[in-house]
């Protein structure tokens, strides 16, 4: 009898952080998942000539978020349309910049770089190019 509970807690043991790693795996995924479907949505917007202006996408760190803004810049948006989207505060996206923007009609970004989305020793890059072509690295 003792000789089973030992198994069954050093399987358990074996398994816990297997489970968090794909845990870490699955909250990197989803949260990159949401900011290739955010930027595409913002440049969707900008490419249809939507309210006849340029859509873009910030990075907010302070508040784990994604704001998708209609405007030139994050400075210049207009408020009043932003769309704002959480993501876990345990998972961090980096890049030279924090905001992309996408050109009215022609879809193209004001940056060319790869952002990358970490949560311990998981990350994924999301790229973006200057012709506004977003890949999931």
């Amino acid at each position: 009898m003792l000789l089973v509970i030992a198994g069954t807690v050093l399987l358990f043991a074996m398994l816990i952080p297997v489970g968090f790693r794909l845990y870490r795996a699955q909250l990197v995924d989803d949260t990159s998942r949401l900011l290739v479907e955010t930027l595409r949505r913002a440049r969707a917007y900008a490419q249809s000539g939507r309210n006849d202006s340029a859509y873009g996408v910030k990075v907010v760190t302070a508040s784990s978020s994604l704001v998708l803004f209609q405007g030139q810049s994050f400075s210049g948006r207009i408020a009043l349309e932003d769309e704002i989207l959480d993501y876990p505060s345990t998972v961090v996206i980096t890049g030279t910049s924090t905001e992309a923007v996408f050109s009215r009609l022609y879809g193209t970004s004001t940056i060319s770089e790869t952002w990358t989305v970490t949560h311990g020793s998981q990350s994924l890059g999301v790229s973006i190019n200057a012709q506004g072509v977003i890949d999931l690295e």
